[in-house]
């Protein structure tokens, strides 16, 4: 009795195994549904009587088209009337004939009164709103309004944290309000005559008035149209001032002299400006002067050919084996004040060795070039980071350290006080209130800096310039090892075991390490690729420069993958998209089974990576493996479609992402020339003949909202003001607050800047 009892247990558990506990089932049959035959369409009423409105309006008819939208309607309430379900043509047919209208007012109010209906479809009503709402005189407004709302909430908002910051050191609140007070007035005194909203109210000002020109509101706007353009030339002159005096500050005095020109355009008896320019002008005629001078033939006699220590020098100087020091030596002991004495001096240092060469050199540089014509062209090999790298490397070096203990000190101080159009004693002045939270900060300034030292180009570059000129100079091996350690800290590491690889005494164990890391990085950098062309000869030279090691390998399977798997195109449609999108993956799209999308992994389900079109009529589906896990690798299966099948899925596709985001900005996709590039040959069914050049591959993937943003998306607060926290611990500022929101710019407000 018990035998038989666990006999049936036994049975039952193995039955209940094999019936799906804990692996995936993957499919023996075919992920995609059969082919349906589809039956030809037959038009009703409904349809005839659109097919009238779009004729007409197609026409330019607009009394016919009223008609036959009259006629319409007429279908559609009897449609209902026999219990049909709405066809929501007569809103498209509405719009049609409303878009038929020349004056863009009557366009707009008519749209407005067709956002009353009830049954429009979402997408529609979204293409309606965004026609209303493109009124110049209502866009201008909300612009205006969106200025003085930012303008009093930055008021509001600096009392407000002056106040709420003083929760804990109340004694502070007036320092601290005072100082809001101060900034306010440095920030109306930096603002621009117009604000960014009045620039983009001028715009649609005169998009009306252009339009328009007989309407009572256009009359009305001239006179701001001509106060607002006073305001934008002031604008303009302060801008370019400003940028002048910039540009002279950094020493650009060519085109300090530029921008001082173009501010006098707008404002000739600027006398701010009128000095700006004198400079500039000041500064290049003394350059020019300059220059000129070094480019006059000399006066002085040409040097005796018959003196042998000359003709010596000369010959030394152009034969390849010509001993110049020897001969240098011999012209300056017979005359060492001689006309040509500083031109030998020149010619012996620069066939000195590395290092008695810039000595040398460097001690003519600092002689008069008025008694001394070579001072000048020494100086210059002298200050050269090209000629003289390890200067540069010394000074970069020394300037960074400079930067850094600046830094460290001051913090937002380290390069002098803020630009606020200000006398510069002013300015400090105006710092003075920040100078103890700024020197109680050190500490974390020094903290931040030791785990994250901020990166700096200059004395890598200018060590790079040196091993390049000198490979095997006196601080070659010293500037490599630092380079090599830069480069490794940065994890940098197929530049770090380049240099590496050119020290002879480098430790191999080290070396080895460097390999397999950069080995690894080089795979890494492939993968980003979407060219396949770019893939394959980052992961070809890895597998040839790193042989000996586990990354290396790997890259040369990858190679014979990438070439064994490569496709004319790699468009790919995740899980995630699917889900959101199902007339996508129904039967009028992609048709895959029902199963596959159930969430349900012991009847087969879809791997998130979801379908991939590989060019063609070849679809990829990828299923989760046999385990049940979707972090495995998926089972991939290849099949044919059909021309019908692939040309209804693209052009779902590309209608289900614009309709998405016509509804949702974040379900935007973006941009791809050759995803359009094949999905216009899928359509015109041309697909088959492949295109196989690297330069028409996409790797596109259209992703859900979901996956991508990897949260759901939280919902912005209708209120006007919100609570901020706001802590400082150099200070000891603790506090809450509200705060008014901002508006938010608008998409073109990058236009007006």
């Amino acid at each position: 009795m018990h035998r038989r009892l666990a006999a049936v247990s036994i049975a039952l558990a193995l039955g209940a195994l094999a019936c799906g506990g804990g692996g995936g089932g993957v499919p023996t049959q075919s992920p995609l549904d059969p082919d349906r035959r589809r039956a030809a369409y037959l038009p009703d009423d409904t349809d005839r009587a659109a097919h009238d409105v779009a004729v007409a309006v197609l026409a330019a008819e607009p009394a016919q088209a009223r008609g036959q939208l009259a006629a319409l309607e007429t279908t559609e309430r009897l449609r209902r009337a026999t219990g049909e379900p709405p066809s929501g043509l007569p809103a498209y047919a509405q719009h049609a004939v409303d878009a038929t209208s020349d004056d863009a007012i009557a366009y707009r109010r008519a749209t407005s009164r067709l956002l009353d209906r009830r049954e429009i479809d979402p997408g529609l009503r979204k293409q309606l709103e965004a026609e209303v709402a493109d009124d110049p005189l209502l866009l201008a407004k909300q612009r205006i309004s969106d200025g003085r709302r930012i303008r009093l909430a930055r008021a509001v908002n600096a009392v407000a944290e002056a106040m709420g910051r003083s929760i804990l050191t109340f004694v502070l609140a007036p320092v601290r309000v005072a100082q809001a007070v101060v900034k306010l007035a440095v920030a109306e005194h930096l603002d621009d005559p117009i604000s960014l909203q009045e620039r983009q109210a001028l715009v649609h000002w005169k998009q009306y008035v252009d339009t328009h020109p007989e309407t009572p509101e256009a009359q009305k706007l001239i006179a701001k149209i001509e106060s607002m353009n006073r305001k934008w030339f002031e604008t303009k002159q302060r801008r370019s001032r400003r940028a002048a005096e910039q540009a002279l500050e950094r020493n650009q005095d060519e085109l300090a002299l530029l921008l001082a020109e173009r501010s006098l355009r707008y404002a000739p008896d600027d006398s701010r400006t009128r000095r700006l320019r004198d400079t500039a002008e000041e500064r290049i005629e003394s350059k020019d002067a300059r220059r000129a001078r070094g480019l006059e033939a000399s006066s002085d006699p040409l040097p005796d050919l018959g003196n042998p220590h000359t003709r010596d020098l000369l010959l030394a100087l152009l034969l390849p084996d010509g001993d110049v020091v020897a001969a240098s030596d011999a012209l300056l002991e017979d005359d060492a004040e001689g006309s040509l004495a500083n031109a030998a001096r020149f010619a012996r240092a620069n066939a000195l060795e590395e290092e008695e060469m810039w000595h040398a050199l460097a001690a003519l540089a600092a002689d008069d070039p008025a008694t001394h014509p070579m001072a000048r062209h020494a100086r210059t090999l002298v200050e050269s980071p090209a000629q003289n790298p390890w200067q540069a490397f010394e000074a970069a070096q020394g300037s960074d350290t400079r930067k850094t203990a600046a830094g460290l000190a001051l913090g937002p101080l380290a390069t002098g006080p803020r630009d606020r159009d200000l006398p510069l004693s002013v300015e400090w002045l105006l710092e003075a209130p920040t100078l103890v939270p700024v020197l109680g900060g050190i500490p974390w300034r020094v903290l931040q800096t030791a785990m994250a030292p901020p990166e700096t180009k200059g004395p890598a570059l200018a060590a790079d310039l040196y091993l390049q000129r000198y490979p095997d100079g006196v601080h070659a091996k010293r500037l490599r090892t630092w380079l090599i350690e830069q480069e490794r800290d940065r994890k940098r590491y197929v530049r770090a075991h380049s240099l590496a690889a050119e020290d002879p005494d480098f430790d191999p164990e080290q070396l080895a390490e460097l390999a397999e890391a950069a080995a690894g990085q080089s795979i890494e950098i492939a993968d980003k690729q979407k060219r396949r062309d770019a893939r394959l000869s980052i992961l070809q030279a890895a597998a040839t420069r790193y042989p000996d090691t586990a990354s290396g390998e790997r890259a040369s399977l990858l190679v014979r993958e990438t070439i064994a798997n490569a496709s004319e195109q790699r468009v790919r449609i995740s899980r995630g998209f699917l889900v959101e999108n199902p007339v996508v993956a129904g039967p009028d799209g992609l048709g895959l089974r029902r199963e596959l999308l159930d969430d349900d992994v012991h009847n087969a389900e879809l791997h998130p990576d979801g379908v991939t079109l590989l060019g063609g009529r070849v679809v990829e589906i990828a299923l989760v493996a046999e385990s049940g896990d979707e972090k495995d690798a998926p089972a991939k299966t290849r099949q044919t479609i059909s021309r019908e099948r692939l040309s209804r899925l693209v052009s779902l596709l590309e209608e289900t992402t614009l309709r998405n985001a016509l509804l949702d900005p974040l379900a935007e996709q973006p941009a791809d020339a050759r995803r359009d590039h094949f999905f216009e040959r899928a359509r015109l069914g041309v697909a088959e003949s492949p295109d196989v050049r690297p330069t028409a591959e996409s790797t596109f993937a259209f992703v859900g909202v979901r996956e991508k943003y990897k949260m759901v998306r939280s919902r912005e607060s209708i209120l006007p003001v919100e609570i901020v926290i706001s802590g400082s611990l150099p200070d000891v500022g603790l506090g809450a607050f509200p705060r008014i929101r901002m508006p938010k710019e608008t998409p073109d407000a990058v236009l007006y800047k």
